[in-house]
């Protein structure tokens, strides 16, 4: 206790003592400039609403595409990069269509149209939740991370990578069902009831 108080009151200790206030303030002002508080007080998410009007979508179809926005995120882990894009955790993307249209595309995207399908980039593997290349799209490229298929039903793939990469498709216990030939290869009509997880190669 003696060697404490005859710290505070030297003039080092003084100066340690300030400096760390003076850090500590400078630490709590720049959370706090950061922070974007909720309508509870708590840390809310990046606001994609003003994407979505620029988009064309009307409140209500906003709130229902962030609904589903939300609902695969609760499935998987990822961050939301745009109105209609999830980053996913291990690599690669999860574009959503907007209310009304058949094909996801990016938004904010240069010359992107309502009627422009974002398309399958060179040196990835797209699933799509429906058929000829339509619904919701996911976009890996991560090769040996299987990535989980959220649908049932017939959708469609596409392998846009190089010939010599093959698309793996897993079952519900993990295991190797098939696997798609090399680039450029596609299936418009493919069964994903079985397909549990996907990894591009």
């Amino acid at each position: 206790m003696i060697q404490q108080e005859t710290f505070r009151s030297s003039a080092l200790g003084k100066a340690v003592i300030a400096l760390m206030m003076a850090l500590l303030a400078l630490v709590a002002t720049t959370s706090a400039a950061g922070a974007t508080t909720g309508p509870g007080g708590g840390s809310a998410r990046t606001d994609f609403s003003a994407q979505a009007t620029a988009a064309g979508l009307s409140n209500s179809q906003a709130k229902s595409l962030q609904g589903r926005v939300d609902t695969y995120l609760a499935k998987t882990p990822g961050t939301q990069v745009a109105a209609n894009e999830i980053a996913l955790a291990g690599g690669g993307t999860l574009l959503l269509t907007l209310p009304g249209e058949k094909q996801a595309r990016e938004l904010g995207a240069e010359n992107a149209s309502r009627a422009a399908a974002a398309g399958c980039p060179y040196t990835y593997v797209c699933a799509y939740k429906g058929e000829n290349f339509t619904g919701d799209e996911l976009r890996l490229y991560t090769c040996n991370y299987a990535v989980p298929i959220y649908w049932s039903g017939t959708g469609s793939w596409i392998n846009n990578q190089r010939s010599t990469l093959y698309a793996k498709f897993y079952d519900v216990n993990g295991y190797l069902g098939w696997t798609s030939p090399g680039g450029y290869s596609e299936d418009r009509h493919a069964p994903w009831g079985w397909v549990y997880w996907l990894s591009p190669c």
